[in-house]
């Protein structure tokens, strides 16, 4: 993914188009699970499970990923190795996109827009679901939330419960919040939207006052280097993960 030019006018156009085809079969857009089966060219490793390169990929955030969006982030990606340079060029390409999303998320209205996203994210095409016990409230699938689980991995979440443990201590915040009964049957495998949207504007912060705190808040203009200073992104945000 270092041509010269645009992807669009490379043979690499072919690829990326075919390589969508495979992995959509037929459909217009592209879940998380198929995104995570997208395979780079030989040349180029990407981890499709880092949340902010996920984020950078899906620009209108609506939680599935076009032909157009996995298009505009070729040739982002192409436009970084020409200017980075090859070397290191995956973990510079996750710091760039990690400061591109932070110049969203560390403001409140962006904590909104992350919760918003990963919801839409780890749905992956279901609808909410509503149950007669707990009118007007929206509900999402244990599947959904163990989605969001298994993207979560590499932030710890694992290492202080495992998968029935999360959906427990989701559903126990429900409970606490009037949302759900922990007594109804018909609720044993969901979760209040409501509760998952606060528990992720919760997670984001967390993560944002982790920057501020340990001074690793990347200064604004890190976010896109001049292209004449031949440097790369700030490594700090990148080091924490996201």
């Amino acid at each position: 993914m270092g041509v010269a030019g645009s992807i669009a006018e490379s043979p690499l156009l072919s690829y990326l188009s075919s390589e969508f085809d495979r992995v959509a079969k037929s459909q217009k857009a592209l879940s998380l699970h198929q995104v995570q089966q997208v395979q780079p060219p030989q040349e180029f490793t990407l981890d499709l499970r880092h949340l902010a390169t996920l984020w950078k990929l899906d620009a209108d955030r609506d939680g599935r990923v076009t032909f157009e969006e996995l298009l505009e982030f070729a040739e982002f990606a192409n436009e970084r190795r020409q200017f980075f340079g090859s070397l290191d060029f995956e973990r510079k390409l996750r710091a760039q996109c990690v400061n591109d999303m932070w110049e969203v998320i560390r403001e409140e209205r962006g904590e909104e827009a992350f919760a918003n996203w990963i919801i839409r994210l780890v749905l992956q095409g279901e609808r909410f679901q509503t149950f007669p016990s707990s009118p007007n409230v929206e509900f999402m699938s244990r599947d959904a939330v163990m989605t969001l689980y298994e993207l979560l991995q590499r932030y710890q979440v694992s290492s202080h419960m495992d998968q029935q443990g999360f959906l427990d201590m989701l559903q126990q915040i429900g409970e606490h919040m009037n949302l759900m009964s922990l007594h109804d049957e018909q609720l044993d495998d969901v979760v209040p939207v409501q509760v998952v949207h606060r528990w992720l504007k919760h997670f984001v912060r967390s993560y944002a006052s982790l920057f501020r705190e340990l001074g690793l808040e990347p200064p604004r203009s890190a976010a896109e280097p001049p292209r004449s200073a031949g440097r790369e992104p700030p490594k700090s945000c990148e080091r924490q993960g996201i």
